[in-house]
């Protein structure tokens, strides 16, 4: 009996003992899904969810539910970053800024050595104009203490030296006009026109022909004195020693000339035909029309465009000085404005320089050509510019001083008309490099021997 009841506890405690496993582990499963479907809820987007082949089957099923996998990779919203990805955006957006102010200082330094560096060269430049200053300056006053007659002598040794270091050749030109009452032994003339050639023309005129003098109805003309010019024969001496002298003129002669910039020569010729519509008639066949035709007819017109333009051109130039005009149409290129340009006045030039009369007029013909200085042996050269103060001086070696006042009063309404430093600048900007290099050429000569600056380039 007792070893029956002992076995009975036995089996009961057993029994016991077999609940007691039980209930753990019914309760251990339940808290193991609670953590699990914990965890899964707080994994980071780039944990995948990878489903068992049982659950897809299940979620296929379920047309309702969203997949897991989707749900686990959508992105989290700010809110649900982690303090680590947060401590990393704080510092890229550190990194970002400092990168930004880095960028912003250098290109400070940049722009603050940049400023320094134009500062200096400003700097230097003004010290170089200085330094430059200071060497012109006392060779400035040295020129402001000479006289007149110093000047000039200076010049005539430089023409002689121009013409032996340039060798330059004879033009052959009879420009030369003698007039043997004035001085001890006459004078002789060459003028260079558009340097106060009218003023002595006129004078000689007066003086010398008197006042029935009369060219084609012009009075006041070049051509009345044809009967004063000289014509050359042969050498007498060394040529290398003695002038070239001219039949009829004295050994006691003075031959003189006056001289001027040569493009304050060009700007003066072209202003006449640009003031006086008569001017434009005068010199049509010069030049003036073929410098307005040649640099405004458009290769695109047609045979009955061009020759409408010419006729009107014709038809304009015809009536100047008649008080009457026909009407002309408003496209005319010819006609607007009705005289040439200073471009188109070089451009005639270009074309025909050394070709024919036409390159050759005188009114641009450099002054060593026309007068040819190398070869006459000219006594005395004065500027135009240098007026009254050289001229004085070419009267009293001329034995002129008498006619003082009359050529001092056209001196006055003269050499006023005379272009300025800043005009030829303005004339020379309108011309192009080709221009500009060709007419330094044509005049490297002139500049030289009479201290004229060449175009700057």
């Amino acid at each position: 009996m007792v070893r029956c009841s002992k076995v009975v506890v036995v089996q009961i405690l057993a029994f016991v003992a077999v609940l007691g496993l039980l209930n753990f582990y019914f309760k251990n499963e339940e808290t193991d899904n609670a953590t699990q479907q914990s965890f899964d809820e707080n994994l980071p987007t780039r944990i995948k969810f990878k489903p068992s082949v049982q659950t897809k089957a299940n979620l296929e099923t379920d047309e309702d539910s969203e997949a897991p996998e989707s749900a686990y990779n959508k992105t989290l919203e700010p809110d649900d970053q982690t303090p680590e990805q947060d401590l990393q955006d704080a510092q890229e957006k550190l990194r970002q800024e400092q990168k930004e102010a880095d960028e912003k200082a250098r290109k400070e330094e940049e722009e603050a050595q940049e400023k320094l560096r134009k500062e200096q060269e400003e700097e230097e430049k003004l010290r170089k104009e200085h330094e430059e200053q200071e060497k012109i300056r006392p060779e400035q006053e040295l020129e402001q203490n000479k006289s007149p007659e110093q000047i000039i002598d200076e010049r005539m040794l430089r023409v002689k030296d121009v013409c032996k270091r340039l060798n330059y050749p004879n033009s052959n030109q009879f420009n030369m006009y003698h007039f043997r009452k004035f001085g001890k032994g006459g004078i002789s003339w060459c003028p260079t026109f558009k340097a106060s050639s009218s003023t002595w023309r006129d004078f000689f005129i007066d003086n010398v022909l008197g006042s029935h003098a009369n060219f084609m109805g012009v009075h006041y003309h070049l051509g009345v004195l044809g009967n004063q010019i000289l014509t050359r024969y042969s050498l007498r001496g060394n040529s290398a020693t003695r002038r070239r002298v001219f039949s009829g003129e004295s050994d006691d002669s003075v031959r003189f000339t006056v001289v001027r910039h040569p493009i304050s020569r060009l700007i003066s010729h072209l202003r006449k035909a640009q003031n006086y519509p008569y001017e434009v008639r005068a010199q049509r066949g010069d030049w003036v029309e073929e410098s307005i035709i040649n640099g405004r007819t458009d290769s695109n017109w047609d045979s009955a465009t061009q020759s409408k333009f010419k006729q009107e051109w014709d038809v304009y130039v015809n009536e100047i000085g008649s008080g009457r005009h026909s009407s002309f149409s408003d496209d005319n290129p010819y006609l607007h404005p009705p005289y040439p340009l200073f471009p188109e006045m070089i451009d005639f030039i270009m074309r025909h320089r050394g070709r024919d009369d036409k390159g050759n007029n005188g009114h641009w013909r450099p002054t060593i050509e026309w007068c040819d200085l190398c070869q006459n042996d000219l006594d005395i050269i004065i500027q135009l510019e240098e007026e009254p103060e050289e001229l004085l001086v070419l009267l009293e070696k001329l034995e002129m001083m008498q006619y003082k006042d009359n050529f001092l009063s056209k001196h006055n309404s003269s050499s006023n008309k005379s272009a300025s430093a800043d005009e030829i600048r303005e004339y020379v900007k309108q011309l192009n490099q080709e221009q500009k290099e060709y007419l330094n050429k044509m005049y490297q000569a002139d500049f030289e021997m009479f201290g004229y600056d060449p175009i700057p380039l």
